[in-house]
């Protein structure tokens, strides 16, 4: 760069000079003062060609150099995430133990339907907050609520929308069964109740032995056997009630004794 300054400049004195008039003078031709500054000015000026200006490379490929300088890269490549679309599965729920299914969720609604062991239904909706199913009957005859505290569900519950309870109303008071008839065996120490189930939605049934609960029935049970062995020449006094929530009703009681 030096080297092309300083023969510009003399080539510009060296113009200068062979111009130069026989007798002195201090001014220089127009022309040769613009021809002077035009070679500066081409010697001073960089050239204007394409400058690749270096960048990261992506997948090999080098970046490019526009005409006027810039510099042009590859576009990246934007992957879009797969939407995952969770299989659906009919819930379902099976009772491990006898469960009411009633007409709302509560002891306060009326009992529609019993579910047996290893019963099992379509749950159409739930009642989070008392851990309560909302489940197709069994005959197609409308839906009921069923507890899940003895059940296990299955299938795509997490779909189903939290439904109101409807209003409740005040059950009929169950009605006392009625005794059928009672076997005692001394010597095997056994004695078999007989009673009819005289009530509609009642909870369960409680055979009472001297003033104590013996046995716990679930509903529409109308028989028991009791073990009487340790008994021996005692007489022992029956009743077998009803129960429905807070309320219940109670048998007409019988006694024996095995002298």
């Amino acid at each position: 760069m030096k080297r092309l300054l300083i023969l510009s400049l003399a080539l510009l004195l060296g113009l200068s000079a062979c111009n130069m008039p026989t007798e002195p003078s201090t001014s220089i031709a127009p022309e040769l003062q613009t021809a002077a500054a035009q070679t500066v000015q081409a010697v001073l000026t960089p050239l204007n060609s394409p400058t690749a200006v270096p960048s990261a490379t992506q997948g090999g490929q080098q970046p490019v150099a526009s005409p006027t300088g810039a510099t042009l890269t590859s576009a990246a490549t934007i992957t879009s995430t797969p939407t995952i679309t969770p299989t659906y599965s009919v819930p379902m729920i099976t009772f491990n133990e006898s469960t009411n299914c009633r007409m709302g969720p509560g002891q306060n609604y009326e009992v529609i339907f019993t579910f047996l062991p290893g019963g099992k239904a379509e749950i159409v909706g739930s009642y989070p907050q008392d851990g309560y199913w909302i489940v197709q009957l069994p005959d197609g005859g409308g839906t009921c609520w069923a507890w899940g505290g003895y059940a296990t569900t299955t299938g795509s519950t997490w779909v189903l929308t939290p439904s109101t309870p409807p209003a409740t109303r005040t059950p009929a008071p169950p009605e006392a069964p009625g005794i059928s008839s009672w076997v005692y065996d001394c010597g095997a120490g056994t004695v078999n109740i007989q009673w009819s189930d005289r009530s509609d939605g009642e909870e369960g049934f409680r055979v009472v032995r001297d003033n104590k609960v013996v046995a716990q029935l679930p509903p529409n049970t109308t028989s028991y056997t009791d073990n009487i062995a340790g008994v021996g020449t005692a007489t022992v006094t029956y009743y077998v009630e009803v129960f429905l929530g807070n309320m219940s009703a109670r048998s007409k009681s019988f006694s024996f004794s095995c002298q």
